[in-house]
């Protein structure tokens, strides 16, 4: 094995311990569509700073990245952001150079002998309603390749997050139709990109619809394997009037009775609650523990998140930054002190508490405030119950 090999792999690694760090759940839906041989133009969308590398990571794990050269700046972040870099227009403002022309022969090189390539389009990251705009370079790159005689396909792809800024959501990176590209018009193939991006991105006319759309598919999920972003695509566009109306009832009781919320919704068991208050006493003393035991590393990455971010779509990348760093001294000192002090079996202990604790993290989150609202607010059950039942069963739209 080569040594560009090992560090493919190692990079790769290190990408799936963050995104198992930072994320309940990693989901690729429409695996199916993956194309995985041949020369290949991954094309996606951008919306969580650089923690989209995570999910994407996953996905398509042998493509090449193009990568801001402002991410390369420092020795750590050449290896975790690993790629062609270039220099965009932002980055040339601040003093930060890179040869694009060179790093453009190197994306034909790689396509030349059936490697593959993945593109951010949007060339930076935002959590609005829409997309940013498209930049030409993915289209330039295709076109450049078929005059050099290769015909790489193009595979859109987009992240949606459950929700983006909160530690240990889920995410889902929603795979679009292969795009195979009739002939060298730049203009041609970056209408075909954009089509393919919008056709597996969500796009509202404005923040308060992008707010409805994702409380409904997440409403319309609960309880079920069904995917959050299929769900999403589902609720672009007008919204059935019957839905809006079961989400603004569920809103209106929320509001009335001073229920707990996760995601902006108002929990509640669905079937009894008591198999679920049976969950939470097994998982709380984990909790606990997990908790204290990691506290430094827990009250670091919040007060980062809170602190130091300038947009929401950073929040996560700056809870990475700082947290990761702090958790691993965290976890390497206390693991070395346990082993040395107290023996292997609170070692070992430390370490499935704080496993367990990771894995239900999420989970518990969900049941405090599900059985929350069952324990405090018993009579608004029935009610949430059937609207929960109607927005699963109406459709999307009229």
């Amino acid at each position: 094995m080569t040594s560009l090999n090992i560090a493919g792999l190692l990079h790769h690694g290190v990408w799936r311990c963050i995104g198992y760090l930072a994320f309940s759940r990693i989901r690729v839906v429409g695996k199916e569509r993956l194309t995985l041989v041949g020369p290949v133009v991954f094309v996606a969308t951008h919306r969580n700073g650089a923690l989209d590398a995570a999910p994407y990571s996953l996905a398509v794990p042998l493509a090449m990245p193009m990568v801001s050269a402002q991410l390369q700046r420092l020795p750590l972040g050449r290896f975790l952001f690993r790629g062609i870099a270039v220099a965009r227009a932002k980055d040339k403002a601040r003093g930060i150079k890179a040869d694009n022309g060179k790093a453009l022969a190197e994306c034909i090189e790689l396509l030349t002998v059936g490697g593959q390539l993945f593109i951010m389009p949007e060339g930076t990251s935002s959590l609005g309603c829409r997309h940013l705009p498209f930049n030409r370079g993915a289209a330039r790159i295709v076109a450049q390749a078929m005059a050099a005689g290769v015909r790489p396909i193009i595979q859109p792809l987009a992240v949606h997050y459950e929700d983006p800024t909160r530690w240990q959501s889920r995410v889902e990176v929603l795979i679009g139709e292969p795009i195979i590209p009739q002939n060298v018009d730049e203009i041609a193939i970056h209408q075909s990109i954009t089509d393919g991006l919008e056709a597996v991105g969500a796009n509202f006319v404005d923040t308060e619809a992008q707010q409805t759309a994702e409380k409904l598919a997440y409403a319309r999920i609960l309880s079920t394997d069904l995917s959050y972003a299929e769900h999403l695509k589902k609720l672009e566009g007008q919204i059935a009037p019957a839905l809006s109306e079961s989400l603004r009832q569920l809103e209106a009781v929320a509001k009335d009775k001073g229920l707990f919320l996760h995601q902006g919704l108002p929990l509640i068991p669905l079937r009894l609650w008591q198999r679920d208050l049976v969950k939470w006493l097994l998982l709380a003393p984990v909790i606990g523990c997990f908790s204290i035991l990691n506290f430094p590393v827990l009250a670091a990455g919040h007060i980062a998140s809170q602190l130091l971010p300038d947009e929401p779509n950073v929040i996560a990348f700056w809870r990475m930054v700082v947290g990761l760093p702090v958790g691993l001294f965290w976890v390497v000192t206390v693991c070395a002190g346990l082993f040395l002090l107290a023996g292997p079996s609170w070692f070992v202990l430390y370490g499935a508490i704080s496993t367990v604790g990771l894995l239900a993290w999420y989970r518990f989150r969900k049941l405090t405030v599900a059985l929350g609202n069952a324990v405090f607010h018993p009579e608004v059950r029935a009610v949430l119950v059937t609207t929960y039942r109607n927005l699963a069963e109406r459709k999307a739209h009229e």
